[in-house]
Formats: C-alpha cells, sequence, structure tokens
C-alpha cells in the first residue's frame, strides 16, 4: 500500500508515518509515537478491498478461484467476457501465477461469488464448451468451490476441506463413503487411526473398523435434516452452520447431497 493509502485506511496523518518511518531533518525514524497512533496502526491490516487497483497482490484466492471456476465449466474466454479489462491470457496465466493485481483479484472473486453455486450453463456457457472445460479441470485435478471456505480461500496456509472432517479418520470415511476425491489429510489419517489400532485382535480390529465406517455413514444426511430444522425455525445458513460446527459451503454442500425427500408434517 502507498503511505497515502494506508494514512486513509488506518486513520492517521501522513506526518504521523514519515516520523514514525523515516523522522525528520537531523533526525532518526521515531521510537516512540502517541498510543492513539500506535493502537490504529496496529489494529489495521488491509483486506483486498483496501488496495488500489494496480497493487500487486498474492495469487493465492484469485487462482483457487479461477481453478473452481473452471471445475463449473468456465472457460477463460467466457470469464473474459464478463472480466474484459484483462486478456484471456492473463485470465489463464491467472490460473497458475503468484501474484496479480488487486482490481483483477476483486474482479475475479466478485464474479465467483455470483457464479460459483451452479454449473456454467446456467450462466449462458455454452454445455459443449463448459464440458471440455471441466474435463480439463479434472484432468489436472483442480478443486471445485465447495471445498474452499469463503473466509480461508485466500490464505496460503488453508487447505481445502471436501467433508467438513478432513484430517481425520471419519473424513476418509466420508470421502469413501461420498465418491469424493481424497485428501492427502484424510489418507494420512486413516493410515495413522490403522497404525494405533493395528495391535488389536483380528476381531476386535473388524469391530472398531466397522464402528469407524458407521461414524461417517450417515454423518452428512445428518447435517442436512438438522440444518432443515434449525431454519424451518428460523436460522439462516451462517446460522445453522455455525450451530452445527461446519462452515457454511460445507453446509450448503450436504444440503445439495442429501435432498429433503418428503415434506414436512
Amino acid at each position: 500500500m502507498s503511505l497515502k493509502n494506508l494514512c486513509t485506511a488506518a486513520g492517521v496523518s501522513k506526518a504521523t508515518l514519515d516520523h514514525l518511518l523515516y523522522g525528520g531533518t537531523g533526525y532518526p525514524p521515531a521510537v516512540r509515537i502517541r498510543t492513539e497512533s500506535a493502537t490504529k496502526l496496529l489494529e489495521f491490516w488491509p483486506t483486498l478491498d483496501d488496495y488500489v487497483d494496480g497493487a500487486v497482490v498474492d495469487a493465492t484466492g484469485t487462482r483457487r478461484r479461477l481453478r473452481a471456476l473452471a471445475t463449473l465449466g468456465w472457460p477463460a474466454v467466457a470469464i473474459h467476457q464478463r472480466i474484459d479489462f484483462v486478456s484471456v491470457k492473463t485470465i489463464e496465466n491467472g490460473r497458475y501465477g503468484k501474484q496479480v493485481t488487486a482490481r483483477f483479484a476483486r474482479a475475479v472473486r466478485n464474479l465467483y461469488e455470483s457464479v460459483s453455486d451452479s454449473k456454467a450453463e446456467n450462466h449462458g456457457v455454452t454445455a459443449w464448451v463448459a464440458t471440455r472445460c471441466r474435463n480439463h479441470a479434472a484432468g489436472s485435478n483442480w478443486l471445485p468451490p465447495q471445498v474452499w471456505d469463503d473466509d480461508t480461500i485466500d490464505d496460503p496456509a488453508a487447505v481445502a476441506d471436501w467433508t467438513g472432517a478432513c484430517g481425520t479418520d471419519r473424513g476418509w470415511w466420508m470421502h469413501t463413503l461420498q465418491k469424493l476425491p481424497m485428501c492427502e489429510p484424510c489418507r494420512t489419517a486413516h493410515e495413522e487411526w490403522k497404525a494405533e489400532h493395528r495391535g488389536l485382535p483380528s476381531g476386535e480390529f473388524q469391530v472398531a473398523l466397522m464402528a469407524s465406517r458407521a461414524s461417517a455413514s450417515s454423518r452428512g444426511a445428518d447435517i442436512a435434516d438438522d440444518a432443515r430444522e434449525l431454519m424451518r425455525l428460523g436460522c439462516d445458513y451462517e446460522q445453522a452452520a455455525a450451530r452445527l460446527g461446519v462452515t457454511r459451503n460445507h453446509l450448503q454442500q450436504e444440503l445439495k447431497r442429501h435432498p429433503e425427500t418428503a415434506q414436512a408434517a
């Protein structure tokens, strides 16, 4: 961020930042500043909307969103029709890049938020084009929107969560039973579970294995049923997800996987 933008966003004066960073004529940078100014600076951390258009930012969230859109059938050409200030080549490169401009990142984020709940065909992309794009995404092992939480998709340290329980043995079973692509944290967790139980007699091991499987077999359906009941009582998606201890994205995915089969009495 430029100092001018930082001053505006954090609510401190340019003189304060100059004093803190550079000092003055014949004086070194400050070693002390007013408590009020220090508090404002320590409490501020920029979001994507705080950057000027040309600022260069980390591309993690943009890369994940563009790849997720590809799994829904969005080729670069179709994205370019919605974000026409960047070229098709720039969009294609965005699926692999490490840095992008803030303007591009915001445009991709806004598009993703508006179309990531359904296939590209529902937004005007030709069916065969969308199918070809999805096949390419599948061959590249790109991840769909439902594995990312909106609050952490921009975090380079965040990992995809397919099940709401990834990184656990239950998550491994949920992958297996729901025929979801297996993630490495769940693969590792299942191997650790087997190692911990390897000393059991064969019969006891099988009982423990089946109990572990059973704990995951109805998890998704239970979440969907409980969420619908909470929403009938007045909760919205965010509140229901919080009550059930899952992310909003995971809740929405379970509702899709387990549609309501009968109307409530």
